[in-house]
């Protein structure tokens, strides 16, 4: 008989309202890669950060979905405590509004752009 554990590694896509059935462990390591804007380069970039307090506690709702799980958090107690914000700041408020309004306009008016 083959056992098969399936175990997820935490990251921004295990916060996400996606149930894998089976899944029974999490392991979460409190950090999430953003995209925010660099106002001395004009750029978009990515940055390695620490997660909220709600995105820690949606990654270890992944765990036992549909039965018994187990989340394990590699932070402590304190980090969550003293250094996790309770939520994280939302994403458009990182980027710049041009590209989204240019990607807007060419999926609406197509031919005008050309």
């Amino acid at each position: 008989m083959n056992i098969v554990r399936l175990i997820v590694v935490a990251t921004n896509v295990a916060e996400t309202s996606i149930t894998i059935p089976g899944i029974k462990y999490v392991i979460d390591t409190g950090k999430e890669k953003k995209r925010v804007f660099d106002d001395k380069l004009m750029i978009s970039r990515y940055r390695i950060d620490w997660i909220s307090k709600a995105s820690a506690d949606q990654r270890a709702g992944r765990a036992g979905r549909v039965g018994p799980g187990f989340c394990y958090r590699l932070y402590s107690h304190a980090v969550y405590g003293n250094v996790f914000k309770q939520f994280s700041p939302p994403e458009i408020t990182n980027l710049p509004l041009e590209p989204t309004v240019l990607q807007l306009k060419v999926s609406i008016y197509p031919h005008e752009l050309i």
